[in-house]
């Protein structure tokens, strides 16, 4: 028995395998708006090289792109019901954050829109990291945000122009397997409470509430 872990929140579908803290898989595609039609495939891939069965199911709820989060809860939650396996919702952000060795501080920005990011503090305590706060920030007001932390960019949309604020930032992409290293202390959701993390409303509801 093993873990299946996704994050389709970025342009970036990332999908792992994971068993006993070993990742038996792990692929990451640059699908920009395709999630919906590679992921189902990409985890019947998945599951015949590994020829695991999956116990638990970790998922990135974001922040991220509306869209590719609807398409990745919407097939956890039809697998899950289909065979009855438990659901961990994780926040994105905390994915994100182990792809560096939790030691000091930490800011993560992400890149949504022309002129807007998410960004993430954390904080590491035994040697985990801690999330101390998930926000929206326009990207003129990125450099007054910065104290002491260290630097962390998604490569998602236009991220070099960002980078160009900083010294010496770290780029990072998502990878599905970081997920279970948060979602191993999280208890499994109930499947109907298993929405998007959304910082800001997503633009249809913008348009629709004017």
């Amino acid at each position: 028995m093993a873990d299946l872990a996704l994050d389709t929140s970025t342009s970036y579908l990332s999908l792992a395998v994971v068993k006993d803290d070993i990742t038996l898989y792990e692929k990451n595609v640059y699908s920009l708006k395709l999630h919906s039609v590679l992921l189902p495939d990409e985890i019947e891939k998945a599951l015949k090289i590994t020829r695991e069965r999956i116990e638990r199911i970790f998922v990135a709820i974001g922040p991220g792109s509306f869209t590719g989060l609807r398409v990745g809860l919407s097939l956890v939650k039809g697998i899950a019901l289909a065979g009855d396996i438990p659901v961990i919702g994780v926040p994105t952000f905390d994915g994100l954050a182990y792809n560096i060795p939790p030691e000091g501080k930490l800011l993560i920005i992400m890149r949504y829109r022309l002129s807007k990011t998410y960004y993430a503090r954390y904080v590491s305590n035994s040697n985990r990291w801690i999330c101390e706060k998930i926000d929206v920030a326009e990207v003129t007001e990125l450099p007054e945000l910065v104290t002491d932390e260290r630097i962390a960019i998604v490569k998602e949309h236009n991220y070099r122009e960002i980078a160009d604020m900083f010294q010496n930032p770290v780029f990072i992409v998502p990878r599905a397997s970081l997920l279970v290293i948060p979602g191993r202390e999280k208890e499994p959701e109930v499947l109907e409470n298993l929405v998007p993390l959304y910082i800001e409303p997503p633009e249809a509801e913008k348009i629709k509430n004017l």
